[in-house]
């Protein structure tokens, strides 16, 4: 199975509940995660993999930084493993209510 068949299917599901799933290119950084996804307040770092794939050790890093700042960062490689972090997804969707806030400066 190819990597972009995995994400055409993360993009097409997180879509249907509503979220987004932005493909994150930051010009200048290599190795950032292919997918942002944004959905009930909560944002996700997905790197995307063919069947047995593994991260560069460049992504790796990219990821460690991403963690260390306190975001959450996923790497799938298959349709069961999107399905199995949808799951948890919505699981986590329906204990959460989002709050907005706008904080204008004085």
């Amino acid at each position: 199975m190819l990597e972009s068949t995995i994400e055409n299917y993360l993009k097409r599901y997180v879509e249907k509940l509503g979220g987004l799933c932005w493909k994150f290119v930051s010009p200048g950084t290599d190795g950032v995660p292919d997918r942002i996804v944004l959905l009930n307040g909560r944002v996700i770092f997905v790197e995307l993999k063919a069947p047995g794939e593994k991260p560069r050790p460049l992504q790796l890093k990219r990821h460690a930084q991403l963690r260390a700042l306190g975001f959450e960062v996923v790497i799938l490689d298959s349709i069961p493993a999107v399905d199995h972090f949808i799951g948890e997804l919505i699981a986590h969707c329906n204990t959460r209510r989002t709050s907005t806030r706008t904080i204008f400066p004085s």
